[in-house]
């Protein structure tokens, strides 16, 4: 079971318990007081994103929200209402793992035929039990013969005569795979439709003829015409075709879906159709198996053809059960909540069709109208017998037999789907409307889909309609169930209020970036912009500066980039809120934090270090999600960066010495930066470019460094060296001197 629709509080100021109203979304529950105001305006409000904060609510108010549930005892009936039902009794058949096919005999039993050749036998008093074992795979039909029956099998395509005192014997071979259904034809003769060529046969003394042989790969359902004829329908093209006794045929009804799966006359005369658009069975690898499309959560054992029914690839798909009227029309009647119809049947109400790929039984009364009779979690109602007015549904994965009526249920209970609330979420009230003063609801709430034993217990009690407090802990999940014990109890709808918890934001992952690193041009451009100055005489002089010719790592920022640091972090959010940042630094050793800046809508921050102080600080960010949430739900967390260092002292050129000789000139000197770390040194000679100076120790990575260097190929005359020293944090000192250097002899 998965999620169910999310619905807003529908408007209902003038509506009375029960009525239906199509607005439907994620609301918050309006008041009573301004519902009729809502309700001409609601489908439109309900296309909007509830915050975390607002309350919310699950709404189940429809036909098509309760055939999600399970129900035992309790129908649903076309208009969505819940009442009490048929009597639900169910036995199950541990010896089967699939059946196939469902046949009340004389004596009042009902015969099961199901997979490993098995005939099992229902009575009231000892439930189901092994009676009959053919030697073949799989027992796939049954059909009436006096006070014993019919069985067609495979997938040696045999057809069995089976005593009342279950003494068996061969009646035919088809020489086909399958015999998939079987009706009576006349002077004791039978008709079998069999796979995989899609031929229909006619049994008469033992021996078997083709009255009928159709480009489909299986004939999969049959239904007498009551004049020596049968209807008939297969695979592959979804068509329906009446053979007639005298042997001819016509196709009375092409389906747009691949398979007929069932054919049923309703009390109105009309033939009803079940079609597929995914086949329900699948003949591949030599047995017939359930498909995955209608086997849901193939919780049957494996096998072969002698052995249970295990899933094939299908998926997917619709059923549709058409109305047809031989020769003037047809309509679709009835689409299936589920993917899988696998059996009809008339009875004096309307139309039963069994479904999967959740076990269910409903009748339909009506186009588009159908009463949910019965609905389990999980399986496949595969068969149905009518009997003594009660309705005899055969389930598989897991194989069972239910009997619902003859007589109404004293008791039902109908168990919602599993709500998802997506987040952890705290519950409000529960409301239910319909008819009587009171009903039984009780929830359970856990954090797994679907329920297991880590869920909360069961918790709740009789509530009237202005509904009680679900009592069930906070959870990501909830879960209702409804009892009803008397006739005058109906249900409409059930509402059930929640709210998500608001969790609190995450941050991961402070950065500070290193003083002085990381700009490169095109990040971080020297200012070109012009400076004007006035000199003395009222002349005016503006200057400016070229940008760099060619990209490179700037070696040396401009001061007032100087003192730049980047702060960024990583922030994530379980509900999806807006959040806000709040950053400040402290300096190691201090107490108080200070403020940098506030309010802030994005996880990183530029801010300017040169009037701090030197040394080794801290920063601070602090995330609320106050923007999404109600005052005092906020929630706000507080996350630390490791110790960074600031220093805004340049370093300095403690010694330099220049010395000339002929064409070329010597240096020597020592540089330090007692607050730091040396990062890089350079010469220039004259107005030339800054070239690398390596020091003495290879590596500047020390506060002190000492070097020496000879530049070779000097121009005779007065020349000027720069030495310039730079820190880890990009400050830059320089100093230059002027030397002479001679003319060689």
């Amino acid at each position: 079971m998965k999620n169910p629709t999310l619905e807003s509080r529908r408007a209902r100021a003038s509506a009375p318990r029960g009525a239906s109203a199509p607005a439907r979304g994620i609301l918050p529950r309006s008041s009573r007081a301004w519902r009729g105001f809502l309700a001409c305006g609601i489908i439109l409000l309900a296309a909007g994103v509830a915050r975390g904060s607002d309350t919310q609510w699950w709404i189940t108010n429809q036909a098509a929200d309760f055939t999600r549930a399970e129900a035992r005892g309790v129908v649903v009936r076309p208009d969505g209402v819940a009442e009490l039902g048929p009597r639900a009794e169910s036995w199950r058949a541990d010896s089967l793992g699939v059946i196939w096919a469902a046949l009340p005999l004389p004596d009042g039993s009902v015969a099961l035929a199901g997979d490993r050749g098995h005939i099992d036998r229902w009575t009231a008093s000892l439930g189901v039990r092994p009676w009959v074992r053919l030697p073949v795979g799989q027992v796939l039909s049954l059909a009436a013969d006096g006070t014993g029956l019919v069985a067609g099998t495979g997938p040696e395509g045999l057809i069995y005569r089976v005593g009342a005192g279950g003494d068996t014997s061969l009646l035919a071979r088809t020489g086909e795979r399958y015999v998939w259904a079987i009706a009576r034809a006349p002077r004791a003769g039978w008709y079998a439709a069999t796979g995989t060529h899609g031929r229909l046969f006619l049994i008469e003394g033992g021996k078997a003829r083709v009255v009928l042989d159709c480009d489909v790969s299986n004939l999969v359902s049959i239904l007498a015409d009551g004049m020596g004829g049968v209807f008939t329908g297969g695979d592959s093209h979804g068509r329906v075709i009446h053979v007639l006794a005298d042997g001819a045929s016509r196709t009375v009804f092409d389906a747009s879906e691949d398979e007929v799966r069932a054919l049923a006359f309703g009390p109105d005369g009309a033939l009803y159709a079940a079609a597929l658009s995914s086949p329900a069975v699948s003949t591949s690898g030599g047995g017939a198996v359930l498909t995955a499309s209608a086997a849901g959560s193939g919780s049957g054992p494996e096998a072969d053809d002698d052995g249970a029914v295990p899933l094939s690839s299908a998926a997917g798909g619709r059923a549709v059960l058409y109305r047809i009227v031989p020769d003037s029309s047809v309509t679709s009647w009835w689409t299936s909540p589920q993917n899988a119809v696998f059996a009809a049947a008339g009875d004096p109400a309307g139309v039963l069709a069994a479904s999967g790929n959740r076990a269910g039984v409903y009748r339909v009364t009506g186009a588009n109208a159908a009463s949910a009779l019965f609905m389990a979690p999980q399986g496949q109602v595969t068969a149905l017998a009518l009997a003594g007015g009660a309705i005899y549904a055969a389930t598989s994965n897991p194989a069972a037999l239910w009997r619902l009526g003859p007589g109404r249920s004293e008791r039902g209970e109908l168990l919602s789907s599993t709500f998802d609330a997506r987040r952890m979420s705290r519950f409000g009230r529960m409301i239910w409307f319909g008819a009587g003063p009171r009903v039984a609801l009780s929830t359970r709430s856990g954090n797994t889909d679907p329920p297991d034993t880590t869920w909360s217990p069961w918790q709740g009690g009789d509530v009237p309609p202005e509904g009680a407090r679900i009592e069930s802990p906070p959870a990501r999940y909830l879960q209702w169930k409804l009892a009803l014990t008397k006739p005058d109890q109906q249900v409409s709808a059930v509402e059930t209020s929640w709210r998500v918890i608001n969790q609190p934001p995450r941050i991961e992952n402070i950065i500070v970036a290193p003083q002085g690193q990381s700009f490169r041009e095109g990040e971080l451009q020297p200012r070109i912009e012009p400076v004007t100055q006035n000199l003395p005489g009222g002349q005016k002089v503006e200057y400016s500066i070229s940008a760099p010719g060619a990209p490179r790592s700037l070696r040396s920022l401009p001061a007032w980039a100087r003192g730049l640091r980047t702060v960024q972090w990583r922030t994530t959010d379980p509900d999806g809120d807006a959040l806000k940042f709040k950053v400040e630094r402290r300096a190691e050793g201090a107490t108080d934090w200070i403020k940098i800046v506030d309010d802030l809508d994005s996880p990183a921050f530029t801010w300017d270090t040169n009037p701090l102080p030197d040394g080794r600080y801290r920063v601070r960010v602090t995330a609320t999600d106050a923007p999404s949430n109600a005052v005092g739900e906020e929630r706000t967390v507080v996350a630390e960066s490791p110790p960074f260092t600031i220093d805004n002292t340049p370093p300095r050129i403690a010694a330099l010495n220049v010395n000339a000789e002929s064409g070329a000139i010597r240096i020597e000197g020592e540089a330090e930066d007692p607050g730091g770390r040396l990062s890089q040194l350079d010469v220039a000679l004259d107005e030339g470019d800054w070239r690398p100076l390596t020091p003495d120790a290879g590596l500047t990575d020390d506060p002190r460094a000492a070097f020496h260097a000879r530049l070779p190929g000097i121009a005779p005359g007065e020349h000027t060296v720069s030495v310039r020293a730079t820190d880890f944090a990009g400050n830059v000192t320089t100093r230059a001197a002027r030397v002479s250097v001679p003319r060689g002899r």
